[in-house]
């Protein structure tokens, strides 16, 4: 069996109340590291949320504690981050998965919409991550930091432009953050995912062809907990500020986009 090296490792879920018709990638993410030994802090705006997530993993045997607040004011942040220090003894991994988008073309977008995907997307990640980078360096025990992003952050973000900004920061903080926190034995790194499956009565399950632009299929939430866990385990000791797409091979499609029909035809020619 692979060792993670997340046995006792002190982690804080941002985002890990499971909010329905969401798709619960902190609740998932929360299960997993505790599943490989974390104590796992489940931080959430919403009390009943982090409490539920962290009656499972307790549930489940792991540790959890809850913690609530909005991390999109700085002493916020500051106070979680010391709360879940003054509970563990320390901070070794920081998940940030808060985030949602909105919608809108942008000649017609307003200034408020824009300031609060902004502020939703990518200011309480940096509030949260310089918190915890803080901690992290001052222990000097090293750590890991790893934020939601989107394949919106890294392609053309048609109808949310505000959200696709605001996750390019995500994908450009990581970055930053892993060159001024490497020294220290911090990394930095994100996720993006694409369009997350959420099961219905119609497609309980994610398969070809349930989402036309996900060739494999559509990443459900335990996929992108997945990638956030590889990044915080120590597989991924020597990787820092890169975002990686757990999209099912949506954001490598050609330009094209060929049907299979018209690629057969191609063919023959």
């Amino acid at each position: 069996m692979i060792d993670l090296g997340l046995t006792g490792k002190r982690a804080i879920v941002a985002g890990a109340g499971h909010r329905p018709p969401r798709p619960g990638i902190g609740r998932q993410t929360a299960l997993l590291l505790a599943e490989g030994g974390a104590r796992v802090a489940c931080v959430d705006l919403d009390e009943a949320r982090a409490a539920a997530t962290a009656a499972e993993v307790t549930a489940a045997g792991g540790e959890a504690i809850v913690v609530t607040g909005d991390l999109r004011r700085a002493d916020e942040a500051d106070r979680i981050v010391a709360e879940v220090v003054a509970a563990f003894g320390g901070l070794d991994i920081c998940i940030d998965i808060i985030g949602e988008a909105t919608w809108g073309i942008t000649p017609d977008f307003t200034e408020d919409a824009w300031d609060w995907a902004v502020e939703t997307n990518l200011k309480q990640v940096f509030l949260l991550f310089q918190s915890a980078g803080r901690q992290m360096r001052t222990q000097g025990t090293g750590g890991a930091l790893a934020a939601v992003a989107s394949v919106d952050g890294i392609m053309g973000s048609p109808v949310h432009v505000a959200y696709g900004c605001a996750k390019a920061g995500v994908v450009h903080l990581v970055k930053t953050l892993s060159e001024e926190l490497g020294p220290y034995g911090i990394r930095a790194n994100a996720v993006a995912p694409g369009a997350v499956f959420v099961p219905t009565e119609e497609h309980p399950e994610p398969g070809p062809g349930v989402h036309a632009a996900t060739p494999l299929r559509q990443p459900q939430a335990l996929d992108i907990a997945r990638g956030l866990v590889f990044f915080c385990s120590d597989l991924a000791w020597a990787v820092s500020g890169q975002t990686l797409p757990v999209d099912g091979g949506a954001s490598v499609k050609g330009v094209w986009d060929f049907p299979p029909a018209q690629i057969e035809t191609l063919l023959k020619l």
